[in-house]
């Protein structure tokens, strides 16, 4: 009985340690390491996104993601689904440098403050809903201090995770990466400090059991040996 408790502590020992278990997000995704504060001041833009595509169908699986980032980070998240444009597309190859551009037009021209963040999809020549075209972030100076060079790692992480998941739509799992990062980086999911403390509790407990037990054995042996 005491051995199958020792098991039993062990192994959730094991499932609250960041990286430990068998889920997707602990074992594939960075658990980030920085306290982050968020950002204050952001003026809410109406607007969460923008399809010219026609790929969001139920916008609410984007949008409930999205407010759920802005929530956590006070940064402001907007999606732009883009036809295809040969100014961004030269020759036929995309171009960071003309795209750059052109999302700091867009920035300017649509947010009044430094807090928000874009997430681009330049759709490609002949593209369709496998989105083979290039997906890029652009953020304004204060988003920054949230989606650091950290932060945009595991957003990556969980955007390609998402996306290879054929049950989820174009909303699911864009809103779905925005939501997860936000736990992850802000340290509101189980990852983080509050893994941590519980795999240190875990541990001090199966290491008072362990010192029981053996407490347990010598005396037995003890008792054992006056018989003798």
């Amino acid at each position: 009985m005491v051995f199958v408790l020792i098991i039993v502590l062990l192994v959730l020992f094991n499932r609250y340690i960041p990286g430990g278990g068998s889920s997707q997000n602990t074992t594939e995704v960075t658990v980030s390491r920085t306290e982050r504060t968020p950002v204050t001041g952001t003026s809410t833009y109406g607007t969460w996104y923008l399809d010219e595509l026609g790929f969001i169908v139920h916008d609410t699986d984007l949008t409930d993601g999205l407010k759920y980032f802005y929530s956590q980070t006070g940064v402001q998240p907007y999606v732009m689904l883009l036809d295809y444009d040969a100014d961004i597309w030269i020759n036929g190859k995309w171009n960071e440098t003309a795209a750059e551009e052109y999302l700091a037009q867009v920035y300017t021209d649509t947010f009044s403050d430094n807090g928000h963040m874009i997430l681009a999809y330049f759709a490609c020549e002949n593209d369709s809903e496998d989105m083979d075209g290039t997906f890029y972030l652009y953020y304004g100076s204060a988003a920054y201090s949230i989606m650091d060079a950290e932060a945009e790692t595991i957003f990556w992480s969980y955007f390609d995770m998402n996306y290879n998941n054929l049950d989820l739509s174009i909303a699911e799992f864009i809103g779905q990466t925005f939501r997860e990062t936000a736990d992850n980086i802000m340290h509101t999911g189980e990852g983080g400090t509050s893994g941590l403390l519980k795999a240190g509790v875990i541990f001090a407990v199966v290491c008072v059991v362990m010192i029981i037990v053996g407490i347990i054995v010598a005396r037995r042996a003890k008792k054992k040996e006056e018989y003798l």
